[in-house]
């Protein structure tokens, strides 16, 4: 299912509404994918088979007459489009089912045949697919420009970083870097979905290049630490512990690996550092998570010349260390330096970064923790303040709403 950032709330749609037409988009782009390229691998990839599933849950939640368009309802568009895409499967061939392609799209035709008077010509057309000779259309993208770009957009630049992987194996170049870039897209997918399934993807395909990649090769690093990233990402997703330990055990690697003077050793520094805070805070509770996590994360800071833009998140997680060091000790002076360390964290967030708020909000929670310990009223008020503004910039199905909330109402009591 997808995630909220659906959600467009200029426009009034509903979350509902605004995941049909993305879902449905997806759907259909897929199956035109089909049609010009004859690609048999985009079509039949499980993640279709999971967008068309979403697309008739949705659909089915969705008021009809509301959301009527020219006499067809949501449902009837996601049926067909699910319908065509089944279809578009089962000609080419998908395997690994215990439910055929082909029964699914049969109940689906039927409902449709009468409100779509195209579709006779459509599904004429895709069983002419498999006859023809599959177009390949490869293209070398930068996938981090598509962060947070529609779904059928992400599904484009999978499909087009698949195509040019091929072309790489065919005439003889390094496909490693281009098959990095398809890991990068499927973990955008993720990012766009929640489907821990499409994680798992870019989980899988990282590993393989992983293991293909000499641990000489001047990329191996930043491979290890993204592969690390994303098992640290499946762990936040669907909470196995296993994950987050592989995690670990891939971050250690890579600092490992990595010589002294490299220019990406805080980075390396940093991410061990949360990893380890992580599973001290969600697993383990053992001290000696806590403590390394300091020693490495104080390390990256340390490391990190000012200007650098990822000096703000390495101090954000830096106060996030002090805090815990003081709410497991009761020790006031980490709480003080949870306290600079957060102040300092928002001096280094740009005003445009997206966690800049949650930054400012933690100033005001660290605040209240010191009025909670001494009694000074100013902190109290300091924390009121912050929790007011943040609660008035978030929109109200925004978790740091919720969170400010939340600060403001623990002030007052």
């Amino acid at each position: 299912m997808l995630t909220e950032s659906f959600v467009d709330l200029e426009s009034g749609r509903t979350r509902e509404s605004a995941m049909f037409d993305e879902l449905l988009a997806s759907v259909r782009a897929r199956v035109n994918r089909y049609l010009n390229s004859g690609d048999a691998e985009d079509v039949c990839h499980p993640a279709g088979l999971r967008d068309a599933q979403a697309l008739l849950v949705v659909a089915g939640e969705l008021p009809g007459g509301r959301f009527a368009r020219g006499g067809r309802t949501p449902l009837v568009d996601a049926q067909h489009a699910a319908a065509l895409l089944y279809y578009a499967r089962h000609l080419a061939g998908s395997t690994g089912d215990d439910e055929s392609d082909l029964s699914r799209a049969e109940p689906l035709l039927r409902p449709v045949s009468d409100r779509v008077p195209e579709l006779t010509e459509q599904l004429r057309a895709l069983a002419e697919v498999p006859a023809q000779p599959v177009r390949l259309s490869p293209q070398r993208v930068a996938v981090f420009t598509f962060a947070g770009s529609p779904l059928h957009e992400v599904d484009a630049v999978i499909a087009v970083t698949r195509h040019a992987v091929r072309a790489a194996v065919d005439d003889g170049t390094d496909p490693l870097p281009l098959r990095m870039n398809l890991a990068e897209a499927q973990e955008l997918r993720y990012r766009r979905t929640g489907e821990v399934a499409d994680l798992t993807d870019a989980i899988d395909t990282a590993r393989a290049v992983l293991a293909e990649t000499p641990p000489d090769d001047s990329r191996y690093t930043n491979r290890l630490t993204t592969l690390g990233g994303y098992l640290q990402l499946r762990f936040a997703g669907a909470g196995n512990s296993a994950d987050l330990a592989a995690s670990i055990v891939t971050l250690e690697q890579a600092l490992s690996a990595a010589p002294a003077d490299h220019e990406d050793r805080p980075m390396y520094l940093s991410n061990l550092g949360r990893a380890r805070l992580t599973r001290y805070a969600h697993v383990s509770q053992d001290l000696a998570d806590l403590d390394a996590a300091f020693e490495l994360i104080r390390s990256a800071v340390s490391a990190t010349p000012v200007g650098d833009p990822g000096l703000g998140g390495r101090l954000h997680a830096l106060h996030q260390t002090h805090r815990l060091r003081y709410a497991r000790t009761g020790d006031p002076t980490y709480l003080e330096a949870a306290l600079v360390a957060a102040y300092q964290a928002v001096e280094a967030t740009p005003p445009e970064h997206g966690e800049r708020p949650e930054r400012i909000l933690d100033v005001g929670a660290t605040h209240l923790d010191r009025y909670e310990r001494t009694g000074d009223k100013q902190d109290a008020a300091v924390a009121i303040d912050i929790a007011r503004q943040v609660k008035r910039v978030a929109p109200r199905d925004h978790p740091l709403h919720a969170a400010a909330r939340e600060l403001l109402e623990r002030a007052r009591r």
